[in-house]
C-alpha cells in the first residue's frame, strides 16, 4: 500500500447528493462542511490514491452508520488559490462535529503515519460551513465532470431582493438550460460560518463548452434590463469564482 496521507475526503458520487439535499428541502436545512486544501502539486497523485484507499472506505462506514448523510470532493480545475474541496454533508451542527472525531479518530488507529505525511502535503487550508437552500437537477442524475462555485457577499438588508430577482429573473433561465440538455443542475447554498462570502451557487456542467452558454443566457437576462442591472450589480460587495473537476480514479483500480 502507498504512504498515507491526511485526507477529509471522499468521491465525488452526485446522487447521493441530490437524494440527501431534495429531503432537506422539504423538510429541514442541510448543514454542508466544505474545506478547502492546497495540496503540492507532485504530491497531488499520491493524494488521489490515498483518498481512494483509505478516505473512501472510512468516509462510507459513517454514512452506512448514520452518522453523516454523504459527501463529495472536486479538485481546482481553474481559479482560487486552492486546489481539493471537500464538503460533507449533515442535517445537525453536532452530526458535524461527531463526524471528525469519528473519522480522524478511526485514521489515526488504522493508519497512525497518516496526520504526520498529511501536515507535509497540505500546504494551505480553510473552512466554510453552508445551508442547502435550494436544489434543481436532472432526473436521472447528471453526468456531472465540472462544478462552476460561484460565491458572492451581500448585505442581509439586501438579501429578499436578491434571492427575489434571482427567483423570478434568473432561475427560469437556468430550468430552461436544464431541460436544453446543456446543464446538469444547480444548488443554492446560505451561508452558515466561516469565509467572508454568504451567498453561493454550483451549476453542474457535463461538457466544458457549455458553461459559455448557460452564463450567456444569464447575462442576456440581466442585462435586459439596465434598471435592474444597475441594481442587481450594485448589492454585490464582493464576488469569487472557482471551477472545480471530478477527480479520476488512479489507474489499475
Amino acid at each position: 500500500m502507498r504512504r498515507t496521507v491526511l485526507a477529509v475526503l471522499a468521491l465525488a458520487v452526485l446522487a447521493p447528493f441530490i437524494a440527501a439535499a431534495q429531503e432537506a428541502e422539504e423538510q429541514e436545512p442541510l448543514l454542508v462542511y466544505v474545506a478547502y486544501y492546497k495540496i503540492g502539486y507532485a504530491d497531488m497523485q499520491e493524494w488521489i490514491g490515498q483518498y481512494h484507499e483509505i478516505s473512501v472506505p472510512i468516509l462510507q462506514e459513517l454514512q452506512d452508520e448514520g452518522n453523516i448523510q454523504g459527501w463529495n470532493v472536486w479538485q481546482h480545475q481553474t481559479g482560487g488559490e486552492y486546489n481539493w474541496r471537500f464538503a460533507v454533508r449533515a442535517p445537525q451542527w453536532a452530526q458535524l462535529g461527531q463526524f471528525w472525531e469519528q473519522y480522524l479518530g478511526r485514521l489515526a488507529e488504522r493508519f497512525p503515519e497518516v496526520l504526520d505525511r498529511g501536515g507535509v502535503m497540505v500546504r494551505a487550508h480553510y473552512d466554510e460551513i453552508w445551508d442547502i437552500t435550494h436544489v434543481s437537477m436532472t432526473d436521472p442524475a447528471p453526468a456531472t465532470k465540472y462544478v462552476y462555485d460561484s460565491r458572492y457577499q451581500l448585505s442581509f438588508s439586501d438579501m429578499d431582493e436578491w434571492n427575489g430577482t434571482w427567483d423570478e429573473l434568473l432561475a427560469p433561465v437556468l430550468d430552461q438550460a436544464m431541460a436544453d440538455g446543456i446543464l446538469g443542475g444547480w444548488v443554492l447554498e446560505g451561508h452558515n460560518t466561516g469565509g467572508r462570502h454568504n451567498w453561493k451557487v454550483l451549476y453542474f456542467f457535463e461538457e466544458w463548452d457549455n458553461m459559455d452558454d448557460v452564463f450567456g443566457r444569464l447575462t442576456t437576462a440581466i442585462t435586459a434590463d439596465p434598471e435592474v442591472w444597475q441594481r442587481f450589480g450594485g448589492l454585490i460587495a464582493s464576488h469569487d469564482d472557482v471551477i472545480w473537476s471530478m477527480v479520476p480514479e488512479p489507474e489499475g483500480m
